[in-house]
C-alpha cells in the first residue's frame, strides 16, 4: 500500500494486474478437466464461460 506523505493511505484504483488465470470446466463424477482456457490475469472470469461450459455437459451447476 501506498501513503500520503500525511500518512493517509492512497486510494488503490484501477492497479494493474499480471499474471496468467487458468479458467476450467471439471466434470464433477468423476474430476476430469473437460474443457481449459488460460488468459491473461485482467480478463474477467464470466466472460470465459462460453469457451469451458459446452452444451454437451448435463450438469445442472456452474
Amino acid at each position: 500500500m501506498r501513503y500520503r506523505p500525511d500518512g493517509t493511505p492512497l486510494p488503490m484504483i484501477a492497479v494493474p494486474v499480471f499474471g496468467y488465470k487458468s479458467h476450467i470446466s471439471i466434470d464433477r463424477r468423476f474430476g476430469f478437466i473437460r474443457e481449459a482456457k488460460v488468459t491473461s490475469a485482467s480478463e474477467a472470469d464470466g466472460r470465459q464461460l462460453r469457451y469451458v461450459v459446452s452444451t454437451d455437459n448435463t450438469g445442472s451447476e456452474v
